[in-house]
C-alpha cells in the first residue's frame, strides 16, 4: 500500500507580473491560456480563468501582486465573506504533485509547492480592490488563495464585487 503525504502550508507572495493576472498550475500543465475561452466574458466577470490543469487570477493591480497561499487538508471552512470584495472557486488538476505560482507573461515560477498529485479546489478572496487604477503598477489591492483537496469541477463565484 503506497501512502500520500500532503504538504500543507502557508506561504507569502510578493511579486510583480502585468496584464491584471496571474496563474496557479501543475508544473507540467498543458492547457493553454490563449485561446478565447480561458478570458472569456464569464472569466473576466467571475475573474477566474481556468483550464484543465491551469487556472488565471485576474488583478486589480496591473504588476505588483501582494498574496497569501493557504495549501489546506480539508475544504476552506471560511463562510464570512464580508471583509472580501470578491470570491471565486475554481478547481485545478495537480497531476504531477508540484504546484506553481507563475506571473505574466513570461510565466517566471514565483512559488513552487510540493502536494499530492489530484485535483483541488481553489478559493480566490480579493480585497481592497475598490479604487484601484487598474494600469497602475501598484495598488491596494490583496489576495488570499486556499487550495484543497476537492473533485468539483465547476467555477463558482461566491460574493461578486460591483464596480461602483
Amino acid at each position: 500500500m503506497i501512502s500520500c503525504i500532503f504538504f500543507s502550508g502557508k506561504y507569502k507572495l510578493d511579486f510583480f507580473t502585468t496584464h491584471n493576472q496571474f496563474y496557479l498550475c501543475d508544473s507540467a500543465f498543458t492547457g493553454t491560456t490563449g485561446d478565447t475561452t480561458f478570458w472569456n466574458s464569464d472569466a473576466q466577470n467571475a475573474r477566474l480563468g481556468t483550464t484543465e490543469d491551469i487556472i488565471g487570477i485576474k488583478t486589480a493591480s496591473y504588476g505588483h501582486i501582494k498574496a497569501e497561499l493557504d495549501v489546506l487538508n480539508t475544504p476552506d471552512p471560511e463562510k464570512d465573506f464580508s471583509k472580501y470584495d470578491h470570491v471565486v472557486e475554481g478547481s485545478v488538476k495537480l497531476s504531477s504533485g508540484i504546484m506553481e505560482i507563475l506571473n505574466f507573461p513570461d510565466t517566471k515560477i514565483m512559488l513552487k509547492a510540493i502536494v499530492t498529485p489530484g485535483r483541488y479546489r481553489v478559493r480566490i478572496y480579493s480585497y481592497s480592490i475598490k479604487n484601484v487604477n487598474p494600469e497602475e503598477d501598484e495598488g491596494t489591492d490583496h489576495y488570499k488563495i486556499t487550495l484543497w483537496p476537492g473533485d468539483d469541477k465547476g467555477r463558482k463565484v461566491l460574493k461578486t464585487f460591483k464596480e461602483e
